[in-house]
């Protein structure tokens, strides 16, 4: 029997839609009915079947509802939330470890300009692809000064570790190299006018190109590296008599400031004549404004180079002493052996912590590290280039 002639029958008059929405209202939230209501409720059912003139469904009172049909499923197969009509929670995403990466990467703005910087990355590595096979003799030549610079330098900073035992065969086959090698740049690549830059005079006499520029400024600039790798071979290859090896690492640092200095002033001439001979009539204002702000941008690195020749030139002409001369009880005290060197002692020095080594030794030591190789005490300043070592920086302006 359904629930229409039920409404039909009954005495008040209530809306289908209404009893509905409180029949659902009841089923979401339902209420466990008291004694006295379900007592309440079966009497005035009795009365009403008495009378038999009609069916009253009394809304005043607690009606207990028809319990639900039993649910076969588990819980563990309802969604959380579903009963309650909330919709089911989604479930957890996998922790990638990316975090804010893959937010960032996903967004429309980034994979735009991802897209477009891939499109120009791939013209860009064309085009310098074209540019390197145009001048695929001059980039080869540097390539070649370059392996020939590495080469060298290695060479002299391993013969200036050895001292007295250095290999007068090795140094003379790297002076070879780098004579032979600045001779085939000069004479059979580039014009023979290209080795007037070194004296710092320019090879050209009319207006050049940015190109043109960063060729001279780039091979003088490898050229005077050599030659300051050969200077530091003869030194190498000087009689004890002559120069002491304790002594030698100050030289090495002063040729060094010396190159750095130089090589630091030879581009000037040429970044300043291109920039003031490229514009004429009304743009040569633009080419001195230009000329202003690279000579404001280079004089900062000229004074820094200066103040270092300074300082490695009172380094070369000074006659450090890192300790002093131990008495004979103080050396047997430690063995009359050189930590260092692991021989007796020759010219013991007593350094400031009380640590005794060879004064040969322990110069040797200092041309490489500032502190005590026993204590880790600073004794020593900066020993930046005194191993021999040339920068590979390439000043190209």
């Amino acid at each position: 029997m359904g629930l229409t002639p039920l409404i039909e029958q009954s005495s008040l008059n209530i809306q289908p839609s209404q009893l509905w929405r409180q029949a659902q209202q009841h089923y979401e939230h339902p209420r466990t009915p008291s004694s006295q209501s379900m007592a309440s409720s079966s009497s005035s059912a009795q009365m009403n079947a008495g009378a038999g003139s009609s069916f009253v469904i009394n809304m005043e009172q607690d009606a207990s509802p028809t319990p639900p049909l039993p649910n076969t499923r588990s819980s563990s197969d309802v969604p959380t939330g579903t009963a309650s009509g909330a919709p089911p929670p989604s479930p957890p995403r996998a922790d990638t470890g990316t975090g804010t990466d893959d937010g960032v990467a996903a967004t429309p703005e980034v994979r735009a300009f991802l897209t477009l910087m891939d499109k120009y990355v791939t013209f860009v590595l064309i085009l310098l692809l074209k540019l390197a096979f145009d001048h695929r003799v001059g980039v080869l030549a540097i390539l070649g000064l370059f392996i020939t610079f590495c080469h060298a330098n290695s060479v002299i900073k391993r013969e200036v570790s050895k001292q007295a035992k250095r290999q007068f065969s090795s140094l003379l086959i790297v002076v070879t190299n780098l004579c032979t090698c600045i001779c085939f740049v000069y004479f059979l690549l580039a014009d023979k006018g290209l080795a007037y830059a070194l004296i710092l005079v320019p090879p050209y006499s009319q207006p050049i190109g940015g190109l043109e520029v960063v060729w001279i400024v780039v091979v003088t600039d490898f050229v005077l590296k050599l030659i300051t790798i050969f200077v530091k071979a003869v030194i190498i290859a000087l009689p004890a008599c002559l120069s002491s090896f304790p002594r030698r690492g100050r030289y090495y640092l002063f040729v060094e400031c010396c190159s750095q200095l130089y090589r630091s002033v030879m581009p000037m001439q040429h970044w300043l004549y291109y920039f003031s001979e490229s514009y004429t009539g009304a743009g040569k204002l633009f080419s001195m404004v230009l000329s202003g702000a690279y000579l404001l941008c280079k004089c900062t690195d000229v004074v820094a180079k200066t103040r270092a020749w300074k300082r490695g030139l009172i380094q070369a002409l000074s006659n450090v002493n890192y300790g002093r001369p131990p008495t004979s009880e103080q050396t047997k005290a430690v063995g009359d052996t050189c930590p260092i060197c692991q021989d007796d002692f020759k010219r013991p020095t007593m350094l400031v912590c009380n640590h005794i080594f060879c004064e040969e030794c322990v110069s040797v030591w200092f041309d490489r590290e500032r502190t005590c190789p026993m204590c880790r005490a600073q004794i020593a300043d900066d020993p930046t280039w005194r191993d021999g070592s040339t920068t590979f920086l390439i000043q190209v302006f």
